[in-house]
């Protein structure tokens, strides 16, 4: 038996197909048409992925759903891709959403007014919005008793009822009036709320605590939330499957299977950018040793 090196550890091998039965996930082909989105896409969005697929020739992630539903938890733009370019089938990874390895939060919306003081204007002249205190709102939404909280660094109103279908259509008016005001936006996760409100000039938009039967009903009945309204993390997130689009009409799970065998594994740990963003869970590489 070979010595080994003094000083250098053995070198760990990780198994793919380990990692995820041990996280309770499966890989595999499924037809597009039995996913159901429980979100919008933004229609630019879906054909920069179009034109990055026809470019690079393959299915760079799995898409992420619910086992028992088939609700996309995470993929919605590329499922939209996917369609453009009428594929049948798609790489999925089914995770058991009820599992603490899946969570749920918000994703806010961050505005950046162009002219001061037509915030408040634009809020106090909103339906049903009532001002309050910054930490009565907070406390509204986890309660659920409101659709959203519109925020500023010295201001809160909370908007619209606690039914399902107001905070989509609380957060789309907001949406349609800041655009026409040309007023700059962009997604921020919940927990930096606060970061963002220490500018003056902000208003952040967060909808109220939302519960995974919120987002299995939106896919249910195809009443979908504004797209980047749900946040999931879901630990480890598997990435990097990079499937030829060439393949997946006639791909099969077991297919798929044969494809990777021997390769993957590899985990990085939270606190990881991938594909320039960063994320809060660990990443298993499915195609990397």
């Amino acid at each position: 038996m070979p010595k080994r090196q003094k000083g250098r550890p053995p070198k760990k091998r990780r198994n793919r197909t380990l990692a995820l039965a041990t996280a309770g996930f499966t890989l595999g082909i499924r037809p597009v048409p039995s996913l159901r989105p429980h979100e919008e896409t933004i229609p630019r969005r879906v054909s920069e992925l179009v034109e990055e697929m026809l470019r690079d020739g393959v299915q760079k992630d799995p898409v992420i759903i619910d086992r028992e539903t088939a609700t996309v938890l995470d993929g919605m733009h590329r499922l939209a891709a996917f369609v453009e370019l009428h594929l049948e089938n798609v790489v999925c990874c089914a995770v058991d959403y009820s599992s603490r390895a899946v969570s749920l939060g918000r994703w806010a919306r961050a505005y950046a007014p162009r002219q001061s003081g037509s915030t408040r204007d634009l809020l106090e002249g909103l339906d049903s919005a009532r001002r309050t205190t910054l930490a009565e709102a907070f406390s509204a939404l986890e309660r659920r008793e409101a659709a959203v909280a519109a925020l500023t660094s010295d201001a809160a109103y909370l908007v619209g009822g606690a039914s399902q279908e107001e905070v989509g259509a609380v957060m789309l008016a907001f949406d349609g009036v800041a655009d026409q005001m040309g007023w700059e936006r962009r997604f921020v996760p919940e927990d930096d709320v606060d970061i963002e409100l220490q500018d003056r000039r902000r208003v952040v938009l967060l909808p109220r605590k939302l519960m995974k039967d919120d987002v299995i009903a939106a896919a249910r009945s195809g009443k979908l939330f504004p797209c980047k309204t749900s946040m999931h993390v879901i630990d480890p997130r598997p990435v990097s499957v990079r499937f030829p689009i060439s393949e997946l009409n006639r791909a099969t799970s077991e297919g798929l299977r044969l494809r990777l065998k021997g390769s993957g594994g590899r985990l990085s740990p939270p606190g990881s950018t991938y594909e320039g963003r960063m994320y809060k869970e660990r990443l298993l590489f499915l195609d990397q040793a």
